[in-house]
């Protein structure tokens, strides 16, 4: 947060918060104004050069709401087609997170458990990086239940592929989002993969001492069928507003960030990812924000 705080001084600087975008107003190849509202009240911001950050869900929304965006998924909610781009919402991908539960066998203080100890693995050792982060919880105590000993285990690659649909017209509704995770045979594969790995490690010397059977899923479950049905997000989504050449039907943006098709809009967050990254999205956003500022530098 140091930036912010250093640019908060300059005069050409103005945060308004607590707003939300309405549409891009867009006249030919340009993106004329921002159209917002804030405490019930519409408001129009212009500027030479127009920048989309609101992330893999809202970036976008926020297109399509403007008519950028599937010629057939604008026309359901009667949106005109203003500038038709087939990859809006498209190519959504995230990391998918499953929980494994064992009994515990002794009795230790929650805080031994190592905050934010995480483990990367490969699913496969033939992958080129690690496919997998795997967290050891603290013990959970429910009164009339055993000891549980939670751990979670992330897949940081996903070869199916998602979408972001919108719900309605309406900017303050929140999009549908389909994730697709865990759809894919070869993901699955890693998964039960991962999770068998995490069954052998912790009944090797000396985990077992702390965990003993797997409660859930159990030893005879269909384990993929398990990890399906109770996966949540990392919160790591990626990918609804893919950087590609023009040449790709999908693809939204260029190489410098610019939709393809207009002048003066670009999108910078994790949307443009082409893949989702085999780690956390938080410091490949900030090299894309970096970048950012570099282009519009360049042509100022």
């Amino acid at each position: 947060m140091t930036r912010p705080r250093l640019a908060r001084g300059r005069e050409n600087l103005q945060v308004v918060a607590e707003a939300t975008v309405s549409s891009l107003q867009v006249v030919g190849r340009r993106v004329e104004r921002v159209v917002y509202e804030r405490g019930g009240q519409m408001y129009e911001a212009v500027g030479d050069q127009v920048v989309l950050s609101a992330g893999v869900y809202h970036s976008p929304q926020i297109l399509m709401l403007s008519g950028v965006g599937p010629i057939m998924e604008l026309k359901r909610l009667g949106i005109p087609v203003v500038h038709p781009l087939e990859g809006v919402g498209e190519n959504y991908q995230d990391h998918a997170s499953i929980s494994m539960t064992f009994e515990g066998m002794t009795e230790f203080r929650p805080e031994w458990v190592v905050p934010r100890f995480q483990l990367m693995i490969k699913s496969d050792p033939s992958l080129p990086c690690g496919n997998s982060h795997i967290f050891m919880r603290p013990p959970t105590e429910v009164a009339g239940l055993k000891r549980m000993m939670p751990i979670t285990a992330h897949l940081l690659e996903q070869r199916a592929r998602g979408r972001v649909r919108l719900a309605s017209a309406d900017p303050r509704e929140l999009p549908h989002i389909e994730d697709a995770m865990l759809e894919h045979p070869d993901d699955i594969e890693a998964i039960t993969s991962i999770m068998q790995f995490v069954d052998d490690l912790v009944h090797q010397a000396p985990l077992k001492a702390f965990y003993g059977p797997l409660i859930q899923p159990g030893p005879k479950d269909d384990w993929g069928a398990f990890a399906r049905d109770t996966k949540s997000s990392y919160h790591h989504g990626a990918g609804t507003c893919l950087m590609g050449p023009p040449s790709d039907p999908l693809a939204v943006v260029d190489h410098r960030l610019r939709i393809h098709g207009l002048d003066n809009l670009r999108v910078a967050d994790a949307a443009i990812m082409p893949t989702v990254t085999h780690a956390n999205t938080n410091l490949t956003c900030i090299m894309i924000g970096e970048r950012l500022a570099d282009f519009i530098k360049e042509e100022a």
